[in-house]
């Protein structure tokens, strides 16, 4: 054997000995890979939900709560003091003409009985709504946390699997560099090999690029500095699920329970019944109760009181307008609330349809196409090994392992985000 040959066959197994290191590497990567810790998905929720807009919408709500109190209030009484003069004021004569005197008086308006009480249900159903809205708020929060998560960790597996991928095309450019310079192997080769290597530097790039902005945008959700995100792997598990699933009428019932933002619309549906009803009621009379106390120094003094009502007359500028307003804003909350209940239903046979689809590609992936691809990558290791296949070929079975193992992850991220999406429509957070 030549001193050529020998060299060429060290360099065979050395490629060889460094392909079953990348496999053994690749198969066992799922963030096993690397020593840092795991990122708490429940953490990042937990903080997530302790934003400032969040911390805004709450105290937001809990200001119309102290509402439903004030409105069931009393109008504040009207204190006043006044002079009578029976001589004009020429020639004040109190304590001489009973006609003249130094006046106290105080009143008070009391609104129709049931104003008081309907405005305050007005008032109790805007809480409740808002409250919804900050549920809801919530919960969209806790799911943009999770689809970010999701991603993060499928981006991290995807930049792993870049990176053994450049380094297995670094060893066969190597190699095929030292046979292009001997003149055993074409430019056509060494070209396309660098071609290849330059592509997955630009994949790479672009991995790093939308992991960074989905570590900012983590950061942004939770407050957590990018550093310490950055410093942690998120994690993707693979998918446990047995058995089919077909929840779909049950998913809607809980959606009708619990969904947040069909709340909401229930209670400013019924906040319309009694703006209506409160407009209506614009018709009837507020009253005006007013006592006085004259003093008149020597002599007796004057006490007088009366009552009032409001008329209303004015109906075709004010109360006629309003309750066609009120009746028109009933009919508006009935038909967003008609709206909500179909896109609930859409949306949550959209996703559960995905979820299955998700799955159902997952288990084809990790049960077919990546075992099929491993094991016609060890074979063209083999071949390979003895020369009787090319280091295209391996190349080739090799990115053939990769991309089944991208679209087997891609699948299982989805799966996630839309169980998420199902999550979030049903009023879920966790």
């Amino acid at each position: 054997m030549n001193i050529f040959n020998l060299c060429w066959l060290k360099r065979k197994v050395l490629i060889l000995f460094s392909f079953f290191v990348i496999l053994t590497g690749l198969i066992f990567y799922g963030g096993r890979s690397y020593a840092a810790d795991a990122l708490s998905l429940k953490m990042l929720i937990k903080n997530a939900l302790k934003n400032p807009n969040i911390t805004s919408s709450i105290l937001k709500t809990e200001g119309l709560k102290e509402k439903i109190a004030i409105t069931k209030a009393l109008p504040e009484p009207v204190a006043g003091i006044g002079l009578t003069d029976a001589n004009g004021f020429n020639n004040p004569g109190i304590g001489v003409n009973s006609m003249s005197d130094i006046g106290l008086s105080i009143s008070q308006k009391i609104p129709f009985p049931s104003k008081l009480e309907t405005k305050s249900r007005i008032n109790k159903y805007s809480y409740m709504s808002s409250k919804a809205k900050t549920r809801a708020l919530k919960i969209d929060t806790a799911y943009l946390v999770k689809e970010s998560y999701y991603n993060l960790a499928l981006l991290e597996k995807q930049i792993i699997v870049v990176k053994y991928n450049r380094l297995l095309l670094n060893m066969i450019l190597k190699d095929i560099s030292q046979k292009y310079g001997t003149g055993s192997a074409s430019a056509p080769a060494y070209i396309r090999t660098m071609l290849e290597d330059a592509g997955l530097k630009s994949e790479l790039f672009s991995l790093n690029k939308a992991k960074a902005k989905l570590i900012y945008l983590l950061s942004e959700l939770t407050g957590f500095e990018p550093s310490y995100i950055k410093s942690r792997r998120a994690v993707l598990p693979k998918i446990k699920e047995v058995g089919k699933r077909d929840k779909t009428k049950e998913d809607i019932k809980t959606a009708y329970k619990y969904n947040p933002e069909l709340k909401s619309l229930k209670y400013l549906a019924k906040k319309s019944d009694y703006e209506t009803a409160y407009a209506k009621e614009s018709y009837l009379p507020d009253f005006y109760l007013k006592a006085g106390y004259g003093d008149r120094y020597s002599m007796v003094p004057v006490l007088s009181a009366s009552v009032g009502l409001s008329l209303p007359v004015y109906f075709n500028s004010y109360q006629k307008p309003l309750i066609n307003k009120a009746e028109k804003d009933k009919l508006s909350s009935i038909y967003a609330l008609s709206w909500e209940r179909l896109q609930i239903i859409k949306n949550i046979g959209v996703y559960a349809k995905d979820l299955r689809i998700n799955k159902n590609n997952f288990k084809l992936y990790e049960n077919l196409y990546v075992p099929e691809a491993k094991l016609l990558f060890k074979a063209e290791i083999s071949s390979f090994g003895t020369g009787k296949s090319s280091a295209f070929s391996l190349l080739d079975s090799f990115r053939k392992l990769i991309d089944s193992e991208f679209k087997r992850d891609i699948y299982n991220a989805k799966y996630y985000i839309d169980k998420s999406r199902l999550e979030q429509v049903m009023g879920k957070i966790r």
